[in-house]
């Protein structure tokens, strides 16, 4: 899909009021940027954004910051009718420096909410402090599987086991009695993201071809592996059926690059996030004939993604958006419709979910609870948008219509099996089948 040529004077407005955005960006400094006249339309209120800005998923955080704006632009500067600011902070490469960046934003910033969470790793290092704060947190990447109370932990993405369990049932019938070789990170998202896959391949009656019937793992910390060349050894030697695997950001680009440079002729299927935003930008011809399974993709076609991919290209020069536009893009939606909800019924019950499970872990320092009504929030509260964050109902996506489930407060959506192809003069994720639904 390309920007249409008819667009060219709408583009020119979009990327006038980019400039202006970003220059307003520049002059907040560490205070934020204010999206939207004060002066009308309800008080302001305050939403902290929390992505990488450095580190190995920087690119990644780029494209969530740039789909949360695009959203907001959308609307007016305005969540829920009141005028918003955004206050960005750094979640690095997750944990000590996560905590430290939502710390600051809910203890100094005192921000209604929080947006953000790259990483599984994120999300579990920020969960027990939402859960003192009694903040809530608009996840929009990794989701790990050791939540055990979601009150305060909203996901717009997926459920890191959900990707790999979506293609296990349709890779067990390709390959039939074939084996699959399987490799990933070795840190919790990498397991939950790996797990989800063999878990459901080994139920449909598939086997791995790894040397000890369990997947392999390559290093994580303290810098994740660029060199592959040792297991693409392995892998060329045990000559499996396909190979599966979990990689996102410069560490897919790496083995992608030297899955091709080794030869290694075997078919690949991954979780999207191979092939997803900057790793296929990189990529190009070297990702072709690569099979994955996500939640989005922008061949779909409906009218929320033909609309999304227009605002989009429209405003970047005609480069395709990808599912971190996506999430960030629904977490806006998501909070513009639960402050309305909030402020219309501010004492109103959070729908019912499911009970909390016993043995959450505890911050190791206390923060400080976002209870009382904020004075610039006209009224509004932390644990008021989080009750009505329950009563949201469907959102119209660009990935299709989803909500969220009442277990994990995770999307109930679509898997679509996709396939990099060329279009045009672009290399896309090629929507081939839907694959399931899953959420919870």
């Amino acid at each position: 899909m390309t920007s249409p040529p008819a667009t060219r004077r709408c583009r020119r407005r979009l990327s006038i009021a980019a400039i202006v955005a970003a220059v307003l960006l520049a002059v907040s400094g560490c205070t934020g940027s204010s999206l939207g006249d004060s002066t009308s339309g309800g008080d302001e209120i305050r939403i902290g954004l929390i992505v990488p800005k450095s580190g190995p998923y920087k690119a990644i955080g780029d494209d969530q910051a740039a789909g949360w704006r695009l959203a907001l632009d959308k609307l007016g500067g305005r969540l829920g009718g009141r005028p918003v600011k955004v206050i960005e902070a750094d979640e690095g490469d997750g944990k000590a420096t996560a905590l430290a960046a939502a710390r600051k934003l809910i203890e100094q910033d005192k921000v209604l909410a929080l947006v953000g969470g790259t990483t599984a790793d994120t999300v579990q290092t920020l969960y027990p402090l939402l859960n003192e704060a009694k903040v809530p947190l608009i996840g929009i990447g990794g989701r790990p599987s050791t939540v055990d109370d979601p009150t305060y932990l909203w996901s717009t993405s997926w459920l890191s086991q959900e990707t790999g369990a979506s293609i296990a049932g349709y890779l067990r019938d390709k390959v039939g009695q074939g084996r699959v070789w399987v490799i990933g990170p070795d840190y919790i998202g990498g397991h939950d993201q790996i797990a989800g896959f063999v878990d459901a391949f080994r139920e449909a009656g598939g086997q791995l071809a790894n040397p000890d019937g369990k997947p392999t793992w390559t290093p994580w910390a303290p810098a994740p592996t660029t060199e592959f060349s040792p297991y693409l050894t392995q892998i060329k030697q045990a000559a499996p059926a396909a190979v599966y695997t979990f990689y996102a950001g410069a560490s897919a680009i790496e083995f992608v690059k030297q899955y091709r440079q080794y030869g290694v002729d075997i078919p690949l299927y991954a979780s999207g996030f191979l092939t997803e935003g900057a790793p296929l930008a990189a990529l190009g011809e070297k990702a072709k004939g690569i099979y994955t399974a996500l939640n989005y993709s922008t061949t779909l076609d409906n009218a929320a993604n033909r609309d999304f991919v227009r605002r989009y290209t429209s405003a970047n020069d005609g480069k395709l958006p990808n599912t971190y536009h996506v999430c960030a893009w629904d977490a806006a939606l998501v909070l513009d419709r639960a402050i309305a909800e909030a402020t219309a019924r501010p004492d109103a019950a959070p729908a019912p979910t499911a009970p909390a499970g016993e043995g959450s872990p505890t911050a190791s320092a206390e923060a400080t609870p976002s209870t009382a009504p904020d004075a610039a929030a006209g009224g509004l509260t932390s644990q008021s948008v989080t009750a009505a964050l329950s009563r949201v109902g469907a959102i119209d996506s660009p990935r299709g219509s989803w909500q969220f489930g009442p277990k994990n407060h995770t999307p109930v959506q679509a898997y679509y099996l996709r396939e990099v192809a060329q279009d045009g003069q672009v290399w896309v994720n090629r929507t081939v089948q839907t694959l399931t639904t899953l959420g919870s």
